[in-house]
């Protein structure tokens, strides 16, 4: 595999990111990472959306709102491109799996002296049809774990009822129980027993991807609209749950924290966004399937309810948690330290986004919805590897391709720029 990066770094090294951590602060930051499932960005009301996310608007208020962040149309590709920070043609093996023989954010914060934890979703460690061995949370860098899916066979319920795996050991829980919240509680716990040294906190909530449930506070939900309401007031509650727990330990000023879907929200689910009808995305490659929420708050280093429209994505988390920790990366990241940024310090980011998305789903077996695509896009064009044009900002459904034979002007500039970049990533 080309780019391979290793998964051990030198001792000596380690220690001195985590001596560099220590000289630019008293206190190392903490940092929760909330990579929440299948919500676009017309889920969240900081955004527009329709539904009640008091919570997770406060991200927003008291931090920084990116409002062009984007990640792959599908979880795994997503979750691989945060965990490793580069493009997924450099490591990605397959649907459900993580390279072992990568180097992933989590070791790199344990190396630099952090407790780290995975709570919620997991779903990396193989799948048990085609793509060899996955990645356990253990193995990925995370001193504890408590998660849905550790393994493909011990799948179960990942919400009333849920089968869920403590840190090695799975148990099935009974009928009135409710995964988000158990996950949520074990986050809770953790913070308690970490207060007093730097801790890292990957929360990965199964809110709110399918099977449309209700919740606790949701019992009578029917539709599945109402049902989906549901699950995202719910999910805010969990988020909010942390914040509080975060204020209770005087920790708040000091943790990093970020929030970000993993992908588009599923298909079945037409969300309103400035009064608009967004239909998911989940899946395909158009805006709504790669376009999320990204919000960061850093009360001690961060402006607050800052706004900023340039082009970020997962890919940029890593090296932006790296320099919050100690402004420099153990290798050659492909994403984007966003630091300054949002600071503004500077005010630019990228010119493009460029995605290699081949979820190798394996469609023969699961009957998949998912058809591999490269692409390049701005927030204005989009170019894909079959030399489909669109100008999205235009037509954001991508039901008009623009030939480039006809282009002229500005789009014959936009097409020629985004074909050099294409072409360069090889």
């Amino acid at each position: 595999m080309k780019n391979q990066i290793p998964r051990s770094l030198p001792a000596t090294l380690a220690v001195l990111l985590f001596a560099w951590g220590l000289l630019r602060a008293d206190t190392p930051p903490n940092v929760v990472l909330i990579f929440a499932d299948d919500i676009g960005i017309e889920t969240i009301r900081a955004y527009g959306g329709e539904y009640d996310t008091p919570h997770i608007d406060s991200l927003a208020e008291n931090g920084v709102r990116f409002d062009q962040g984007h990640a792959t149309p599908v979880c795994t590709t997503s979750r691989t491109r945060l965990m490793v920070g580069t493009y997924n043609f450099k490591h990605y093996k397959a649907f459900a799996h993580l390279d072992p023989d990568l180097y992933t954010l989590p070791h790199y914060l344990k190396d630099a002296g952090y407790q780290t934890l995975v709570s919620g979703k997991w779903q990396l460690s193989g799948n048990g049809i085609y793509g060899g061995p996955g990645t356990y949370p253990n193995e990925a860098g995370f001193d504890e774990y408590f998660v849905w899916q550790v393994d493909r066979f011990l799948k179960g319920s990942r919400y009333w009822q849920p089968t869920l795996s403590d840190n090695g050991k799975a148990k099935t829980y009974c009928e009135d129980d409710f995964a988000p919240t158990l996950i949520n509680d074990y986050i809770l716990d953790f913070i308690d027993r970490k207060q007093d040294q730097p801790f890292f906190v990957y929360y990965t909530p199964v809110l709110a991807h399918d099977p449309w449930t209700t919740t606790p506070d949701s019992l009578d939900a029917k539709t599945t609209q109402e049902k989906f309401h549901g699950m995202m007031t719910y999910l805010d509650k969990m988020v909010g749950r942390v914040l509080q727990k975060l204020e209770e330990h005087e920790l708040i000023d000091n943790t990093l924290i970020l929030f970000i879907g993993d992908n588009g929200t599923h298909p079945q689910i037409v969300s309103e966004r400035h009064g608009k009808p967004i239909a998911g995305g989940k899946w395909h490659t158009k805006d709504s399937g790669t376009h999320v929420p990204f919000l960061m708050q850093w009360k001690n280093t961060l402006p607050k309810g800052a706004v900023r429209s340039e082009l970020v994505e997962v890919m940029d988390v890593f090296p932006t948690i790296a320099s919050a920790v100690s402004q420099s990366t153990p290798h050659a990241l492909d994403g984007l330290n966003l630091i300054p940024y949002a600071t503004g310090e500077i005010d630019h980011t990228r010119d493009w986004i460029f995605m290699h998305y081949d979820p190798q789903w394996g469609s023969d077996y699961f009957n998949s919805p998912m058809p591999a695509a490269r692409f390049i896009f701005t927030t204005q064009w989009k170019l894909y590897g079959d030399n489909r044009f669109y100008h999205t900002a235009r037509d954001p459904l991508e039901a008009h391709p623009l030939s480039p034979e006809t282009l002229s002007g500005e789009s014959l500039q936009s097409y020629r720029i985004l074909k050099d970049q294409f072409d360069a990533m090889g």
